[in-house]
């Protein structure tokens, strides 16, 4: 019988497909054509290495705890998509997971990882290597809580990463209302986390900030920026917008942030 792929594994190679395309080498060949360019420019983002993938790279050791991991797929993953999911990372580490989600929990312990409904429930020996909350600090009732945790749990040399939406951002700057109330219940400028930080024993030994152009556009049509900014942008003109962007981005004006910390010695 001939093989027919999954139509689910069709629409996961598409989307590969086009985030390998919406390069800059491309973009002239793909911007003859305008619906393709339009599709393509969703896609433009900043290359951003993987900080977890970075940190194994490069001798990291001990445990993966990802704190808000759903059910470890993709969707928790955020900006690495499934190339930064929970079960992805198996191949790099043991790896164990904090999710309030009862479904994603099951689902977890069905792939063989173990999860915990909260802090409270996580082993009191256990520690790990490498600790994440990928954009799940600012939904929390009490940040002060998981700062104590990355200061109890975290092995000496190990490292914590922190990615959340920067206050300080241009997005917000432009229109604060973009801060999604009350899904999120903290908003953090990078002086919030260096200031966390240091309060609970940590130290910030990377800090990045970074935009993309599709969250200007979500956002106009959303309603929350000048309809201007609404428009689909072609592949080209998205790549400019991504280089005006970027310039915003050095200057720690980008409308998301990661950081990575240490135990302070």
């Amino acid at each position: 019988m001939p093989f027919t792929p999954h139509r689910r594994v069709l629409r996961q190679l598409a989307r590969v497909v086009a985030t390998k395309i919406a390069i800059k080498p491309f973009a002239a060949m793909a911007g003859i054509v305008s619906a393709i360019g339009q599709r393509l420019a969703r896609y433009v983002k900043p290359d951003i290495a993987d900080p977890v993938r970075a940190y194994y790279a490069s001798g990291g050791l001990g445990t993966f705890l990802d704190i808000g991991c759903g059910a470890g797929t993709g969707a928790s993953a955020h900006f690495w998509d499934k190339t930064g999911a929970l079960l992805a990372y198996r191949k790099l580490t043991k790896v164990a997971g904090i999710e309030m989600a009862t479904r994603a929990r099951e689902t977890l312990a069905a792939a063989g990882i173990e999860a915990w409904a909260d802090l409270d429930a996580v082993p009191q020996q256990r520690r790990s290597g490498m600790i994440r909350m990928n954009w799940s600090l600012e939904h929390v009732h009490s940040p002060a809580r998981y700062f104590a945790f990355l200061r109890e749990r975290l092995e000496p040399g190990g490292r914590a990463v922190i990615a959340v939406p920067n206050y300080d951002g241009l997005i917000y700057r432009l229109a604060p209302d973009c801060v999604e109330l009350p899904i999120h219940l903290y908003h953090f400028r990078r002086l919030d986390i260096d200031n966390y930080a240091a309060r609970h024993g940590l130290e910030v030994v990377d800090l990045r900030t970074f935009s993309y152009p599709q969250m200007f556009v979500a956002a106009a049509q959303a309603g929350l920026l000048p309809e201007a900014f609404a428009s689909e942008l072609g592949l080209r003109s998205a790549h400019a917008f991504q280089c005006t962007l970027e310039r915003f981005d050095r200057g720690k004006l980008g409308n998301d942030m990661i950081a990575v910390m240490t135990l302070r010695e």
